[in-house]
């Protein structure tokens, strides 16, 4: 167990975040988190309920002297991005995670921490176990899947919930109340192509590697480049050459930091993929300075037809990604944007998967509409899933003016009020809950 004695009051918010890091808890894989989370509420006999998209709502009496104050909901997500280091050999469907501290940060090793969103958990968690701290009537909510496409929140039935102040524990910087976002979706383009013998002489494995990546809602307006975006761009500059496999990013809302390609060609391209990695660099290398290539011998026996390869590559680089356009009522606010976050051509089968967000509904749905046309215009089939509303900013906000008061006492200085283009399960609970006033908050995780 990690020591967190010397953090006093604090200690029980980090014990809880080491408790249930112990337990396999991301996206997709929540049963074991949702079950831990009924556990807790029943050995404190809290009313407790579980639906079956395994969203939890823990609800807590109000302690003596404030049974008359307003329900206040806490809510966070229960998922967390599970990712690893190449090396890791953790199993993070079936292992927990190894916490230590670094001075004044906590760390997981070899693995992404999950404080997105384990804070509110922790927060969550310590209050509602708490016999020393007055509050009104508190109703927690832990959603699933918020992290590929805000699902919990989404099938969360409003009427569990009594409350009318929310108060979101899913940023990430001290000091800033958000209250507002962009709308979002998750949009497919795929299609089927046929693998067939290939009798190339050279086969070889060409990867795009150490490119910047980051969430591409709060860092799409940074000029990072796209690793998939990069590598089919570079892809267009060989000739003659047949695709067997690519695979880039993990996350539709993650930009890539490289994508990997099998590839034939009839002749050595050693120096061609050189010559145009030098160009691709030129035009990237200010951004991505760390960005490099590898090229090196491959085995497989299948791959698309010249023809078919040649489609791949230009539907990939038809395809948008990044900013579309900035809003004209706030300076340096993404108003609409896309990113292409997962490439996959496997066995012939290729889909590409993006997260699509605009503050403007018109402006999310004429995106995805122009999507749907290149895809078609390729003969490929496009989906949408996971659609959730932009979160409008609330001119008159009674909890945001007390939260507000509240921070100045506390600080000796007023917080950062923001709205971001990153999406937030409160657009969701503001469309279940006439009247729902929301805010946003979060410690530095990063």
């Amino acid at each position: 167990m990690i020591d967190f004695s010397d953090l006093g009051s604090c200690a029980r918010v980090f014990r809880y975040f080491e408790e249930f890091s112990a337990i396999p808890h991301g996206s997709g894989n929540t049963d074991m988190i949702a079950e831990y989370l009924v556990e807790f509420a029943k050995k404190r006999g809290l009313v407790c309920h579980r639906d079956e998209a395994n969203n939890v709502v823990i609800k807590k009496p109000a302690t003596e002297g404030y049974s008359e104050r307003p329900t206040v909901i806490i809510q966070g997500h229960h998922d967390m991005v599970a990712e690893k280091a190449p090396d890791c050999k953790k199993d993070m469907e079936r292992e927990g995670l190894d916490l230590y501290r670094d001075g004044d940060l906590l760390r997981a090793k070899d693995t992404t921490l999950g404080g997105d969103d384990g804070i509110a958990l922790a927060y969550a968690l310590a209050l509602l176990d708490s016999d020393d701290i007055p509050h009104p009537a508190l109703e927690c909510v832990f959603t699933s899947d918020e992290e590929i496409g805000l699902l919990g929140a989404g099938a969360l039935d409003g009427e569990l919930l009594d409350g009318r102040l929310l108060i979101n524990i899913d940023s990430d910087m001290e000091g800033i109340f958000t209250v507002g976002c962009a709308g979002g979706m998750r949009s497919d383009v795929t299609r089927k192509f046929d693998l067939i013998p290939c009798d190339m002489r050279n086969c070889y494995e060409l990867s795009l590697l150490g490119f910047k990546g980051g969430h591409s809602g709060v860092e799409i307006d940074r000029g990072r480049e796209n690793g998939v975006k990069s590598l089919f761009k570079l892809l267009g500059e060989l000739d003659g050459i047949r695709l067997s496999l690519a695979v880039g990013g993990n996350a539709d809302n993650a930009i890539p930091r490289g994508c990997k390609a099998v590839i034939f060609a009839e002749n050595d391209i050693t120096e061609a993929v050189a010559d145009a990695f030098a160009k691709l660099y030129a035009e990237i290398g200010s951004i991505e300075p760390d960005a490099t290539y590898t090229l090196l011998p491959a085995k497989a026996t299948d791959a698309l037809c010249k023809e078919d390869s040649d489609e791949v590559i230009a539907i990939i680089n038809s395809l948008p990604s990044g900013v579309i356009a900035m809003s004209e009522d706030i300076p340096g606010l993404v108003q609409t944007s896309l990113n292409l976050g997962i490439l996959r051509l496997e066995g012939g089968e290729l889909s590409a998967s993006f997260s699509v967000r605009s503050a403007k509904g018109n402006e999310k749905r004429a995106l995805g509409d122009r999507l749907a046309q290149i895809a078609n215009a390729h003969g490929c089939n496009y989906s949408e899933r996971g659609a959730y509303p932009a979160w409008e900013y609330r001119k008159d906000s009674h909890l945001r003016d007390v939260m507000k008061e509240v921070y100045i006492r506390s600080y000796g200085k007023e917080p950062e009020i923001v709205t971001i283009h990153a999406g937030l399960e409160c657009g969701l609970f503001s469309e279940k809950i006439e009247g729902l006033d929301c805010v946003s908050i979060g410690p530095d995780n990063f």
